[in-house]
């Protein structure tokens, strides 16, 4: 914040100069009434300056490094947005609001213009001459391909794609700025990772909703996130989303459409960033990296820059119905160059590294409901094994309703048995539950012909189905899933099922939905209230693993 603190000093002096003149040196400028059509035309053209000015400066503190005034170096070039039209928006802005000064006080008069007109011309050969000088000592080889480009004289008209800043993710990062950054108390590390050259790709972990906030408003370029789909589903989801350079990508067949996009933008210089897990974490550990996001990532052919979010998944995590306040760390790590991901193993190995901790350690948040929600996330009790049997009993506790074990919930998402002080994370909770999940199979209560070695791990009814083919189905409807297919039965007999060998993706959806991809079609199953989506996740997981071992091919 201090170089906030500085760069808005130096622009208020600058401010300043003009009205400090007037008011201390009166007797340079004669008396004279102002007609009512100068002071109107001095309130505009003040005002055009002085935004002029104030969006020069936000520039700076977006994409450089923040020191505009009261210094001759800088260690970023900024070559986007106005900066990119001409090399002194500044001094362009400034000359407008110091001739609106002049206006508005004194009126029109050829001599006040020719004033307004030669400060302005002595302001812009110390800007060529001089300041520049000390840009190129400073920023070398990248500020003299800048001044070919970009003129002092004048300003471009038209704009490459990529040197393009759009108001609203400028008014996405003042807001991130200014309101996310100082309620989360958001620390950054490693700056000096960020390249200076464009282009590259951004990988991070991806925990909550706001991870494009909590670390795209501290890097300094205009950021494309891809995300799923599913998201712009509101017009205000839409506005944040786009408003942070978002673009959508279907996950349930391939969408050529969006992934040529994200090349196209790529090779014309812009800056993607790509959460390879493809979705949230959704109980703190992190999802395995998609084998087709990472063969798109190896086919942009430019450098990484993995990101490491910690703190993200407490503030907001996939299950909770609302926002806890804690603190967010972020950290930029070293890029991941273009001669190391040759292979994919490899590479997949390197954007671990650079995106995950090797043990996650849950940080405190301040809520008085910490335990809102989350029946969503406990799907059995790692005691008596009972499926959907985990209650919230109190903004703190969570109890079973099978063997009336109850858990403090601590800030820092620990559970505390209450009758023997054990304790374990989330993390652990899951991983002890799914390490004897295919021990429970159901009875087959349907009337459904099972392969000999088929088992009916899970059943539940369903409100609705809907699919990408046209199909939708209502009313007495239940969803089977055995150790071989997704069983879709009407008045408990089969009307649909699919191979868990042909299913290409299952999604926890919104508003407690799950779908399945085949063959590029997707498949959405709304479940009732008291389901959790989660479990289901867990199971066609792990049964479409021992499917993958069992047949490789």
């Amino acid at each position: 914040m201090l170089r906030v603190f500085r760069n808005f000093l130096g622009f208020f002096l600058k401010l300043s100069i003009v009205p400090c003149a007037l008011y201390l040196l009166p007797e340079l400028f004669p008396d004279k009434d102002v007609s009512a059509l100068s002071t109107i035309f001095g309130m505009v053209i003040t005002l055009i300056g002085f935004l002029g000015m104030a969006h020069a400066d936000l520039m700076i503190l977006r994409f450089g490094d923040g020191d505009l005034h009261l210094t001759t170096k800088c260690r970023r070039l900024v070559d986007v947005g106005v900066y990119a039209r001409t090399r002194h928006p500044y001094f362009w802005f400034y000359s407008i609001y110091q001739y609106g000064i002049l206006l508005f006080t004194l009126g029109y008069d050829p001599w006040i213009l020719g004033l307004s007109l030669g400060s302005s011309i002595l302001y812009l050969i110390w800007l060529r001459f001089v300041q520049e000088t000390f840009l190129t000592r400073s920023l070398g080889e990248s500020y003299r391909k800048y001044q070919e480009v970009t003129p002092a004289w004048y300003w471009r008209i038209s704009l490459e794609e990529n040197l393009k800043v759009g108001f609203w993710p400028q008014l996405i990062w003042i807001v991130g700025m200014f309101g996310v950054r100082s309620w989360y108390g958001i620390k950054v590390e490693g700056r000096e990772n960020v390249p200076h050259d464009r282009p590259f790709l951004i990988v991070a972990n991806h925990e909550c909703y706001l991870d494009p906030f909590l670390f795209g408003i501290f890097l300094p370029y205009e950021i494309k996130f891809v995300t799923t789909a599913d998201v712009f589903t509101t017009p205000l989801t839409r506005f944040l989303l786009k408003g942070t350079g978002s673009f959508p990508m279907r996950r349930h067949r391939q969408d050529l459409k969006s992934i040529r996009t994200m090349i196209r933008m790529v090779n014309k210089g812009q800056i993607v960033c790509i959460f390879p897990e493809g979705g949230r974490s959704t109980h703190g550990a992190p999802l395995p990296i998609l084998k087709e996001t990472l063969k798109l990532i190896q086919k942009c052919r430019v450098p990484i820059l993995p990101v490491h979010l910690d703190g993200a998944y407490e503030i907001w995590p996939r299950w909770a119905p609302n926002r806890r306040r804690g603190k967010v760390r972020t950290v930029i790590n070293p890029i991941i160059p273009v001669e190391a991901q040759g292979d994919l193993e490899e590479l997949e190995g390197h954007i671990r590294a650079g995106i995950f901790s090797e043990n996650k350690q849950f940080r405190k948040v301040n809520s008085k409901a910490i335990a809102n929600g989350m029946e969503n996330l406990l799907w059995a009790c790692y005691k008596c094994r009972k499926r959907n049997s985990i209650k919230v009993l109190s903004g703190l506790t969570v109890g079973c309703t099978n063997c009336d074990t109850e858990w403090q919930v601590s800030a820092d998402y620990l559970f505390t048995d209450k009758s023997e002080l054990k304790t374990l994370d989330s993390i652990e909770w899951i991983q002890d539950i799914e390490s004897d999940i295919l021990n429970h199979s159901l009875n087959n209560e349907f009337n459904l012909d099972l392969e000999a070695d088929e088992e009916i791990q899970l059943s539940t009814t369903i409100l609705r189905y809907d699919s990408e083919a046209g199909d939708t189905k209502d009313g007495d409807l239940q969803l089977i899933l055995t150790s071989q297919r997704m069983i879709l039965a009407e008045s408990h007999k089969e009307i649909a099922s699919w191979s868990l060998g042909v299913i290409t993706i299952f999604t926890m959806d919104y508003f407690n939905a799950v779908s399945i991809g085949v063959s590029g079609i997707r498949h959405t199953f709304k479940l009732p209230q008291d389901e959790i989506s989660l479990k289901w996740q867990t199971y066609f997981d792990i049964l479409k693993e021992k499917i993958i071992q069992q047949d490789p091919a």
